[in-house]
């Protein structure tokens, strides 16, 4: 093999040359290695300034903070210049005449941070919360949203508090500023909730490919969280649980609702009707009030109480229970006029506790109240049979015996006249109160408004 020499002074020639072609393209070697990383971070914090405040009607988003209990809160976002925004919301207490401030910076990755307080900061208070079981937690937002990516003309952030919800920015219109707050407000107040006055039977039905699945709904407008839970047994999804964030036309939901190959995320409010409808490809939620009933209702095999005893008791009249009363409002509110009528015509005395005993024997209502400190109970025989719909719902009518001309009979006259109605009553099982005993709704069938809960033992 031919060796071949190389020449010490060439050689460190050549090194020469290489140094010297370097620096001739980067005449500081500290900008090679340092600034340039920097001048390109600069550059795209530059850049999302210039996007944010690009919008002539600034932004609008969407928040949901944790759609396994919690809804949406649209927010706007005006960024007036390199260091100010102005807000609005459909959350909270924001004000539009008041900038705040804002800064982009550079942490794991480039971070938009909301640096003064805001009506942003109220979801993520933790001693602002929508009730106790998410005390210290609030309503779990951010105020700081790290950069993504664009998307078209949207802007895409993630939660700095939980990185995997992504939050888009969309531009706003001139529309959104003017009617955010009225109109999503309205909506969430009037429209979303349950109307205490129209039927305690408020469904979403789902049909899809030739069948109907019927849904149970409450809605707890605190959390703006809707829980969703299948009626019609052979459901193929039994909780389509979601949360919800008002529209001026109705409500969007997260998360979206996978039916059949079809995705559903937003509802229309039809005023008319009355209800609200997501419909895409043929596959169609309802979600109404239900006066006649045309599903089957949960079982509860009245008359035959599990526990042995065969009585009853009104749920609100023991106060270790009152947090968990599903009874509806048009009947808390009889009720509390039903006490207070024992009250004004029974010189002050007050009632304490209501029951319906030896359902399998000899029935009979049992009403208990109190006179100074003593105690005393008032007895009205009674009867009741069973019939069932052809739907398949039970129905009970309560019927008194002999009327017990009691010199307290006034002041239980209204609470009779509810329990003895001539339509009777739809029987709905609830929630179990411990292992041994059931809770379940008492509904006259002529007035659906009204569900007592009670319990047996």
């Amino acid at each position: 093999m031919k060796k071949f020499k190389i020449n010490k002074y060439q050689l460190i020639l050549a090194f020469c040359l290489v140094v010297f072609n370097s620096c001739q393209d980067n005449s500081d070697p500290e900008l090679l290695f340092d600034d340039v990383p920097t001048v390109r971070i600069e550059k795209s914090i530059s850049e999302l300034k210039t996007s944010l405040q690009s919008s002539e009607n600034g932004w609008k988003t969407t928040y949901f903070t944790d759609d396994t209990e919690l809804g949406g809160f649209t927010f706007l976002f005006d960024f007036i210049s390199d260091s100010e925004v102005i807000m609005d919301s459909d959350f909270g207490t924001p004000d539009v005449s008041t900038a705040s401030l804002y800064d982009i910076t550079l942490g794991s990755t480039i971070k938009l941070t909301f640096t003064t307080k805001n009506v942003i900061h109220e979801l993520s208070d933790s001693n602002n919360y929508p009730d106790d079981d998410l005390r210290g937690q609030g309503y779990k937002g951010s105020f700081e949203f790290l950069y993504f990516k664009t998307d078209g003309e949207d802007i895409l952030f993630k939660s700095n508090r939980d990185r995997d919800i992504i939050i888009r920015f969309s531009k706003a219109s001139k529309e959104d500023w003017a009617g955010l707050t009225t109109q999503n407000r309205s909506m969430l107040e009037t429209n979303i909730p349950i109307d205490p006055l129209k039927s305690v039977f408020r469904n979403l039905t789902l049909e899809s490919g030739g069948k109907t699945t019927l849904y149970s709904f409450s809605f707890n407008d605190a959390r703006r969280f809707a829980t969703v839970t299948a009626i019609t047994k052979d459901a193929e999804k039994t909780d389509l649980s979601f949360g919800v964030a008002p529209t001026p036309t109705g409500f969007i939901i997260s998360p979206a609702l996978e039916i059949d190959n079809v995705t559903l995320n937003e509802f229309v409010y039809n005023v008319e009707s009355d209800e609200f409808v997501a419909e895409v490809d043929g596959v169609k939620l309802t979600l109404n009030y239900a006066d006649e009933l045309n599903f089957l209702l949960p079982f509860y095999d009245f008359g035959n109480e599990p526990s042995g005893n065969n009585s009853i008791r009104v749920l609100r009249t023991n106060s270790d229970f009152t947090s968990i009363d599903q009874s509806s409002e048009p009947f808390v509110n009889f009720f509390n006029d039903f006490v207070q009528h024992f009250i004004d015509t029974q010189s002050g005395r007050r009632i304490s506790r209501v029951y319906i005993r030896n359902l399998d024997t000899a029935p009979y209502v049992h009403i208990y109240y109190f006179s100074g400190a003593n105690e005393f109970s008032l007895r009205f025989p009674c009867t009741y049979t069973i019939t069932e719909t052809t739907i398949g719902n039970k129905i009970v009518k309560l019927l008194e015996t002999v009327p017990v001309n009691t010199s307290r009979r006034s002041g239980a006259l209204p609470l009779l006249e509810f329990l003895f109605r001539d339509s009777g009553f739809y029987i709905q099982k609830k929630e179990n109160l411990n292992a041994n005993q059931n809770t379940f709704g008492l509904i006259p069938v002529d007035d659906t408004t009204m569900l007592a809960q009670w319990y047996d033992f």
